[in-house]
């Protein structure tokens, strides 16, 4: 009677391991891996979608957009790409200042062709995604000197 109940057990208990191997392996993609498998010039298209649907840009603005956002992913990708090769604290802080540096050329570039109520939005979002980073770090899920070149997502 104990083998007979002991391998039921394990056989329910193998079957309800395989199930969960199988759920595991058909997870969907989450949104943060599938950006960094697109190309710069997947990334500056679906930025300016973004930028098109949160603050309502024309087409032309648009357009705009999508140039400036491809010189900024262009240019930072070789940055990243930098960063996972084995650099030094140093190494890193100076590879994080021209990220950041490049984000305000950027920003530098949107800005000129925004309309004052699109910069009050833009603005806006860009402080509620810092303060959202911020309380990351301070909970441990994420470092200080990581950076997200995208504004949106």
């Amino acid at each position: 009677m104990k083998k007979i109940i002991l391998s039921l057990a394990l056989v329910t208990g193998l079957t309800t391991l395989s199930k969960a191997q199988e759920a595991a392996q058909t997870a969907p993609v989450s949104k943060k891996e599938s950006k960094k498998e697109q190309t710069p010039e997947e990334r500056s298209k679906s930025a300016a979608n973004w930028a098109e649907k949160k603050l309502g840009l024309n087409a032309e603005q648009k357009s705009q957009w999508e140039v400036a956002a491809l010189k900024r992913s262009m240019v930072n990708q070789r940055l990243h790409d930098r960063l996972k090769g084995t650099t030094t604290p140093d190494e890193r802080k100076i590879i994080h200042e021209e990220i950041k540096g490049n984000v305000d050329a950027f920003d530098g570039t949107v800005n000129a062709f925004l309309t004052p109520e699109q910069k009050t939005k833009f603005e806006a979002i860009k402080k509620q995604k810092h303060e959202a980073h911020q309380a990351k770090i301070k909970s441990g899920k994420a470092t200080a000197d990581s950076v997200d070149d995208n504004i949106e997502g």
